[in-house]
Parts: structure tokens; sequence; C-alpha cells
């Protein structure tokens, strides 16, 4: 779609960030190194419906199961550098993980506040469009949770936590959801309509 599209063709120096800054972590080198993807064919849902009830797989499969979702992102088609490109696609198939973690649903407000947070981790402008434009759709109730609670909270969960794309996602499916926000540092999103635990 459009915002994906200028997302590709106006994020290469946040892109750029993002990548040395995974090349400066064990962690991220790795991911680098080995490219997972998470797309129907790497995610076994059935597996993850199969996990205890606190585990983070479980709560992503109840997060997508719950709303339609699949795994499927769009391919990135405008970044050119093959590196850079590979970052474009992991930042958006990470996407639903935060959801899963943040307790953030996907109202439009709710979607707001995680570009929010995700704006503040990557600097990518696509997401500044989604965050500034966003909140036009909502009503005025909504838009001032969502100023007074939800991007405060974005902003602050944004700058406390782990650079997360620098976090092999599929390897901590079957730990503890609690446990993967500690070690990560995020706090639930106020007003979020997921409810979780741990």
């Amino acid at each position: 779609d459009l915002v994906a599209t200028l997302g590709e063709t106006t994020g290469t120096m946040a892109l750029e960030a993002m990548h040395q800054r995974m090349k400066q972590s064990t962690a991220g080198l790795q991911i680098l190194k080995d490219k997972p993807r998470v797309t129907p064919e790497t995610m076994d849902m059935e597996y993850l419906r199969s996990l205890p009830a606190n585990a983070f797989g479980y709560h992503y499969y109840t997060f997508m199961s719950a709303n339609h979702l699949s795994a499927q992102r769009a391919s990135t088609k405008f970044v050119e550098d093959p590196e850079l490109s590979y970052v474009m696609t992991r930042y958006r198939e990470n996407h639903d993980f935060l959801h899963t973690l943040t307790g953030a649903g996907v109202t439009v407000a709710e979607e707001v506040a995680l570009k929010w947070f995700e704006l503040t981790q990557t600097g990518l402008p696509m997401c500044a469009l989604s965050a500034v434009f966003g909140p036009l759709q909502l009503t005025k109730t909504e838009r001032r949770h969502l100023l007074s609670e939800q991007i405060p909270w974005a902003v602050a969960c944004g700058r406390a936590a782990t650079f997360y794309m620098n976090i092999h996602f599929e390897e901590m499916l079957e730990r503890d959801i609690g446990e993967v926000r500690r070690m990560m540092r995020i706090s639930v999103m106020p007003g979020g309509s997921l409810t979780p635990l741990g």
C-alpha cells in the first residue's frame, strides 16, 4: 500500500541506522547472518496453540487467531540494498510480536500508539506518517486518551525497551510472556484491548 511504499522509498537513513545497531549487537548480528523469516510456513500455529497459556507463543497465537491475521507480510520491493531490504522485511514481520508483548489490539488508536513505539525505536518515516495522520480518524474521546495516555506510554516504553530488532522472537515463543516483557523492559499499553497474562 501507499504507506508501505513511502516507507521503503523514504526510510534509507533510518534503515542504515537500524542495520548499524543490529551489527553492534551479538544477537542482532546473528539475525543479520541467519535472516530468519516470520511467515505462515515458519510459524506453526497448531504448535503454538498447544503451548501453556502463559507462553509468549500461545499469546501470539491467540492474538493472530482472534483477529484473523496471517503471518504473511507484504514483500519489500523498493529497497535495493539486500541487507537493508532484509532489515525492512524483519521490521514488518516483527510487528505482531509487538502487539502481543504490549497488549495492543488492532483498533486505530492502538495501532497509532504502537507506531509511536516503533518510531521511537527505529526512526522510520513511515511510522511518523501513521503516528501523525492516524489520530485524524479517531473520535474526540479516543484522541484524548491516545494523547494523554497511550502516546506518552509509547514514547517512554520505546526509549526504555531493548532495541527489538535485536531480539530473535522465534526463539522465545516457549518462554513465559511476563519473563519476555521483563527481559525487554516492555510494559503493557494503557487501555490496550488484549488481556495480558504474566
